[in-house]
């Protein structure tokens, strides 16, 4: 064990080499240096002007003594006491060391709550928390997947199977130490798999087993962040993974593409939406956008491009970032933008961009404007809540959630390894969120002031699992550990496994020290696909005076660099070594392998050829670079016009730039522009097409390998299947046929698939298919495959449905007429405000309702009855008159709780279902128009979604899973019985709900269905008789309106009464 000296040289008796010599850079300034032999120890007293000092190994190139102290004194300027190190304001405002000071031994807590919420021998009430479900249910036929209760106590018990719950759970306790690939005989990494929606063509992680992009950016991007990371830790644990990941980065580099980003020439995407749908390739323009989606999909693609070395994905992080670093106002809606904060970070150091960091920093922690989200300031009730991550209004009523502080600090964590201008900053962060989490768990506050005790005082001893929120102030009672779901009607506790699943990260980033304010900080371990070659640590004291702690070091032996003072402390270590932090300072340090002797170079300190320091001397110039070399399309036929984009980098608006293009090193004169018209060379080969730009005397330059070929391969065009039923009845069979246009010469093969049913010959461009016996939502796919081994794969959706169904009376039938009664049954009635009287479909007047404001509304209040789960059907006439936003037909607990018939701002009908397996949306074929009559059936079946329009199927897609209850009413023309901001304008009339799926033929019917009749038909009650001829049975009568049957007599065509 290295011993601190004072002596004055190493010679002398009792020294040896590698103890520790206090080195005075100035009076009072100390530093830990390790001594080598034939170096000199200097009294501590003495101040020293010689450099560099004997104690710093020669080879190393230091900046000379002067010109370092010029740079920190002009780094210093900028904000801390600290040198070097700069301010984020919200940080500022919370204190060096929390009180009182608390830390939970947070590995622990991840490691019992990973044996609690995996453990399925549990028994007591709401246990245990997980089950698997059979062999493939979901995307891929040998899996198993795995089913998580978001919450202890959810209304759909084990039945539950989010994403955000489960695929964070498996990597939280990868980082906290266990291997769950192979856990008590069970691979939970690689059941995650069904998280990728294969069967529906999402293509992407989903939050449920078969869920549907375009609602929500943050459901729809962190399951593939969380996949992300998982695959890092297990990159081999299936053999899907590796296809998985390029099929994610292609999926939302298209929605850049989609949304305008382009390379050719450079031009940004808009991605300031709530969301995108990779199905239609439209974005979601209403409800509250989610603009920091940006750094997410930055995240994801930049760490698909350092695995897989396609530029596609680095231009397309870029063109992300681009747009999250040009936003004029905070985007912060949830936990995406430190992610793409870390990007901006990662991409600044390694790729020479000069993305804002610290504006994107100070938009982590301040409140941003959408939602009011930002990091949390002061004290409640007594204890230190800084740094946790919430709503914060700073006005009494802030509302944190634990779950986005431990992401926070998970993609915060690496950054000083990339900008060590933040050190400080984020480990005094990272030291408060630590501190304050522990309140969200029922150890830490009084019973009174937690909503969910009870149960966790029986049955989770250990408080491993937290609450999902805490409120600054809840009846009187600061602060107060709560949540939603309660409220929401979602589960009897608002334990949150959602919000739980992630404590790993935290667990991962941060470990006690000797001393206990101090936290060692892990630069790497949530680094996925980062610079994680050294290992990095750092170390903040929050204390008033200089504390020396003990670090351990890794086997083997390891040199020692500290990158905040920029000093070689051990040259060669083992074990551990004692470093001094003095007070309020940070220090980061790196290992090294010993005998590489640092080099800098290019503003670099290396290490062989390891980085140690991205900012070496505090160097944070920015140089010129090549953001994007492309060509508007790629092979090339020989002797053909192609446009060339070349894009630079770090220029300021009026730089003189200049271009210089080459092929295969020949000057393309008279070219001095960003975009040019070239020709293909007359011989096929592979070209190198260069640009060389310079710009305020730098140069950087990029190439472009071109193909170019006599014939230029296009994949076959196919424009899709074509069938001849909107459905096809249980068994029965169904032709289709590939709609082909092969080019001249071109051959092609035919390659069909199913999901379901069966196919007969497989190989032609039309194909017979049987349909199962049981009703389904299935897929019928065509690969076509040309001679150039070019394929191009579509695929049609094939709806099988039980014909036999019998017709089934309604729950609730409000015909609109002269009130809102319950026609179906004494119950149910339903009450109005602001409606008024308009014509129905019939131009009959004031037979309908029409909603002319957003305080208008029709409802009934919610009842257990109304909450069923197995299967809904509704039906309604509707005349719509302005689009302009999302417009409500039906809710009940909208798409948040239960379900929505809507039509969008863009005029398609849009039905949506939340069930355990997430939340799902169907759209019409077709915009509908304005001011016209349109009948609307939408149909959950527990096995398909339906949309029938005006009698027939216009749309369906497979979904599954128990519809989940609400606590809201049922409402007609509005949201719910509060909001107001997407209530329908126009009329409805004639609203039916079911809670059981009704046949096609009944569904034909309905329009035709009036509770009162039209004058003229008064005199006949009877509209129809069925079946006719009548089978040995049951038969229908069906009315023409509301009719009081006292008796009724069915008689032969001979008179005689069969009744």
């Amino acid at each position: 064990m290295a011993r601190e000296i004072t002596s004055t040289d190493i010679s002398n008796p009792g020294l040896q080499p590698g103890d520790f010599c206090r080195m005075a850079l100035q009076p009072g300034d100390f530093y830990h240096t390790a001594l080598q032999p034939g170096d000199f120890c200097p009294d501590p007293l003495i101040p020293h002007t010689s450099s560099p000092s004997p104690l710093i190994p020669r080879t190393l190139n230091l900046i000379p003594r002067t010109l370092y102290l010029i740079l920190f004194f002009f780094c210093s300027l900028l904000v801390y006491p600290q040198q070097g190190q700069l301010a984020v304001s919200r940080i500022d405002q919370m204190p060096d060391l929390p009180m009182p000071l608390v830390i939970r031994d947070w590995k622990a807590v991840a490691r019992n709550y990973d044996n609690l919420v995996f453990n399925r021998n549990l028994t007591g009430q709401y246990l245990p928390l997980s089950r698997v479900g059979p062999k493939g249910q979901f995307n891929y036929a040998d899996n198993t997947p795995l089913f998580l209760d978001s919450y202890v106590g959810a209304d759909d018990h084990l039945n539950q199977a989010e994403a955000i719950n489960i695929l964070p759970a498996i990597v939280g306790a990868t980082l906290a130490g266990m291997d769950k690939s192979n856990q008590n005989g069970m691979d939970w990494v690689t059941m995650s798999r069904d998280f990728f929606n294969l069967k529906n063509g999402q293509n992407v992680y989903l939050n449920g087993y078969s869920a549907t992009s375009g609602s929500d950016w943050w459901y729809d991007v962190m399951p593939n962040v969380y996949f992300y990371q998982l695959r890092s830790l297990y990159p081999d644990a299936a053999p899907e993974f590796d296809v998985q990941f390029t099929a994610i980065a292609d999926r939302w580099n298209g929605c850049i593409t989609k949304l305008g980003g382009s390379t050719a020439p450079w031009t940004l995407p808009d991605m300031n939406y709530r969301a995108f749908s990779l199905s239609t390739g439209l974005p979601l323009a209403t409800g509250v956008p989610e603009p920091e989606s940006a750094g997410s999909i930055a995240w994801l693609l930049y760490n698909a491009y350092l695995q897989t070395g396609n530029k596609d994905y680095f231009q397309g992080a870029q063109l992300a970032l681009e747009f999250l670093a040009g936003r004029q106002t905070n985007p912060s809606y949830e936990l995406q933008l430190p992610y793409g904060t870390l990007a901006a970070a990662r991409m600044n150091a390694i790729e020479g961009t000069d993305y804002p960091l610290h504006k994107l920093l100070d938009w982590c922690f301040n409140r941003g404007a959408l939602r009011g989200w930002g990091s949390v300031v002061g004290t409640w009730g007594g204890y230190d809540v800084s740094g946790l991550i919430g709503e914060a209004n700073d006005g009494g009523n802030d509302y944190a959630f634990i779950m986005n502080g431990f992401q926070q600090a998970a993609a915060l964590a690496p950054i000083p390894k990339y900008d060590k201008r933040y050190a400080r900053a984020i480990a005094k962060w990272i030291l408060n969120v630590t501190n304050a989490s522990r309140l969200f768990y029922t150890n830490s506050l009084p019973p009174a002031n937690q909503d969910s005790y009870e149960w966790a005082s029986l049955y989770d001893p250990d408080a491993c699992i937290p609450h999902e929120s805490m409120k600054e102030i809840s009846g009187g009672k600061a602060p107060y550990a709560t949540g939603d779901a309660i409220g929401g009607g979602w589960a009897a506790t608002n334990l949150s496994l959602y919000s739980g699943s992630s404590v790993g990260y935290l667990a991962g980033v941060v470990t006690m020290t000797q001393v206990p304010e101090i936290l060692r900080i892990d630069l790497n371990t949530t680094d996925f696909y980062g610079d994680n070659s050294l290992a990095s640590c750092l170390y903040f004291n929050p204390l008033q005076d200089s504390r020396q702690i003990w670090v351990p070091l890794p086997p083997g032996i390891s040199g020692v660099y500290e990158a905040i003072t920029e000093t070689i402390l051990l040259t060669t270590a083992s074990d551990s070594f004692l470093l001094e932090i003095p007070a309020s300072e940070v220090r980061l340090v790196r290992l090294y392998p010993s005998g590489k002797e640092p080099a800098a170079r290019d503003g670099r300190l290396y290490a062989g050829s390891d980085i140690l320091d991205y900012h070496y001397g505090y160097d944070y110039s920015v140089t010129l670079t090549v953001k994007a070399l492309s060509a508007d399309h790629n092979p090339i036929a020989i002797n053909s016009s192609f446009k060339a984009y070349c894009e630079p980098g770090n220029v300021k608006p009026g730089d003189q730039v200049q271009f210089d293009w080459y092929l295969d090193d020949l000057l393309l004169e008279g070219r001095n522009q960003s975009q040019v018209q070239l020709v293909a060379p007359a011989t096929p080969s592979q070209y190198v097409l260069r640009c060389r730009v310079s710009a305020n005397g730098q140069t950087a330059e990029d190439t472009l390998h071109l193909s170019v070929v006599e014939h230029l391969p296009i994949p076959p065009v196919v424009q899709g299947i074509q069938s001849g039923a909107r459905f096809t009845p249980a068994g029965g069979f169904e032709t289709f046929t590939a709609l082909v246009f092969p080019a001249e010469g071109e051959i092609l093969d035919f390659a069909w698939s199913t999901t379901a049913g069966s196919l007969y010959q497989r190989t032609g461009n039309s194909v017979t298919w049987q349909a199962p016996v049981s009703p389904v939502a299935a897929t019928v796919s065509l690969t076509v495959t040309n001679q150039d081994n070019l394929f191009t794969t579509v695929s049609t959706g094939v709806l099988v449905k039980d014909t036999s169904l019998p017709f089934q009376s309604p729950l609730i039938w409000y015909p609109l007429d002269s009130d809102e009664r319950n026609a179906a049954a004494d119950r149910f009635h339903a009450t109005a405000s602001g409606v008024g009287p308009a014509e129905d479909a019939r131009g009959l007047p004031s037979r309908a309702r029409r909603f002319a404001t957003g305080q208008d509304i029709i409802y009934t209040v919610n009842t257990g009855e109304l909450n069923f789960t197995n299967a809904v059907s509704l039906s309604c006439w509707v005349r719509c008159e302005q689009f302009g936003s999302e417009r409500f037909i039906l809710s009940h607990g909208s798409w948040q709780q239960r379900y929505k018939l809507s039509v969008t701002p863009e005029g398609f009908l849009r039905w949506t279902i939340k069930t355990g397996q997430g939340t799902a949306d169907l759209d019409g074929s077709a915009p509908i128009g304005l001011n016209r009559y349109y009948h609307v059936c939408a149909i959950y079946t527990g096995y398909s979604m339906e949309l029938y329009l005006d009698g027939e199927l216009d749309t369906f897609r497979f979904f599954s899973g128990a519809i989940l209850p609400s606590d809201r009413p049922f409402t007609i023309g509005r949201m719910d019985d509060v909001e107001t901001q997407y209530a329908w304008r126009g009329s409805l009339d004639e609203v039916k709900l079911w809670d059981v799926e009704i046949p096609v033929k009944q569904v034909d019917l309905l329009k035709a269905q009036w509770a009162s009749p039209e004058p003229d038909s008064l005199g006949d009650p009877v509209a129809r008789v069925y079946p006719n001829p009548a089978a040995p049975g049951e038969i229908t009568i069906e009315f023409t309106g509301i009719t009081a049957v006292e008796s009724i007599a069915v008689y032969t065509s001979g008179g005689r009464n069969l009744s």
